[in-house]
């Protein structure tokens, strides 16, 4: 079928830029994906019987106060670390389980709440939301399905891949690597597909497997050209990111550098202005990481609302989309 590219990212865009409501739901679609940046310097330490101490030469380029600060910590006995280390990881845990929640919300209400405004020109956080929870345990149960097929798909591949690879003293890994590519992006296309189905069709997990292998079958040369186009604007996007980072990062890395190398003092005025730096890229980062998550979900929806229409049956869910009327 004839697919017109760009208006579909043309019209993903207006929708986006016009209803920012829709953003709220592309944060919480992108908490799922996780990620961090870490930064900060790095200090050696000097074993002397059951006390730990600071390198002289860098303990005495630390402002008083931070030296003071590092000692005080080092005076920590083992057993409060390991309370500690059980304590954040349980809250790690915690914060991982309610951000994985919110994240499959926010994936339902920003497919359903994008289909809402295509097809009536207005969407409320509640309609939005209120998909989310509607299909909350079918996108859970696509999660964890997605997780086993994937193990799955490892396990086939490279298993059969290292032998082959050892076996051609490596000459193997190429072609192995190509395989892992394709298979890894076909799936990952189905399981996509089925966030669709469930969604703008209504469809339970068992039919949402059926029809989104049926849409990717029958339709997989426009699905791999918008995918390498997608692809190409979130490298685009990551460009943006990585000079957004960049000026902080470097500031940071050259007030701590003759700490690390021992020539100097910690320039606390320039890390002061890096930090300061990367809490306005972090800021910056969630908004553009938002807007892009919601494009981009809105390019799928709408060139689901495509497939699925040349690919019957497909219940009229554009029209009529699965979103809270209270």
């Amino acid at each position: 079928m004839s697919i017109n590219y760009s208006a579909i990212l043309s019209r993903a865009w207006n929708i986006t830029w016009k209803y920012k409501i829709l953003w709220i739901f592309g944060f919480l679609a992108a908490l799922g994906t996780g990620g961090g940046i870490r930064n900060g310097p790095q200090y050696s330490y000097q074993f002397n019987g059951q006390e730990t101490q600071w390198n002289r030469v860098e303990r005495a380029n630390l402002p008083p106060g931070w030296a003071n600060f590092f000692d005080q910590v080092s005076k920590i006995d083992v057993n409060t670390w390991i309370n500690i280390i059980v304590g954040i990881t349980c809250c790690l845990l915690l914060l991982g389980l309610v951000l994985l929640i919110l994240s499959v919300i926010g994936r339902g209400g920003l497919i359903g709440g994008f289909v809402k405004a295509d097809a009536s020109g207005a969407v409320t956080f509640r309609e939005a939301w209120g998909v989310g929870l509607r299909c909350f345990w079918r996108l859970v149960l696509i999660r964890l399905l997605e997780i086993v097929v994937g193990l799955v798909v490892a396990v086939v591949i490279f298993l059969p891949g290292i032998c082959i690879s050892i076996m051609t003293c490596g000459l193997g890994f190429f072609p192995l690597i190509c395989v892992v590519i394709i298979v890894g992006v076909v799936v990952g296309m189905w399981f996509l597909l089925m966030d669709y189905s469930v969604v703008m069709e209504n469809q339970g997990v068992g039919e949402a497997i059926g029809r989104a292998w049926t849409i990717l079958r029958d339709h997989i040369g426009p699905i791999i050209i918008l995918y390498l186009i997608v692809f190409a604007v979130s490298l685009g996007v990551g460009v943006v990111m990585l000079v957004l980072f960049a000026p902080g990062a470097v500031m940071i890395f050259l007030s701590v550098l003759p700490l690390i190398a021992g020539s100097g003092a910690l320039n606390v005025p320039l890390l002061v202005a890096g930090i300061v730096l990367q809490v306005i890229f972090i800021l910056l980062s969630l908004v553009i990481g938002a807007v892009w998550t919601t494009w981009k979900a809105g390019v799928w929806a709408l060139a689901y609302k495509e497939f699925a229409r040349a690919t019957p049956p497909m219940v009229v869910a554009a029209e009529n989309p699965p979103v809270a009327t209270g």
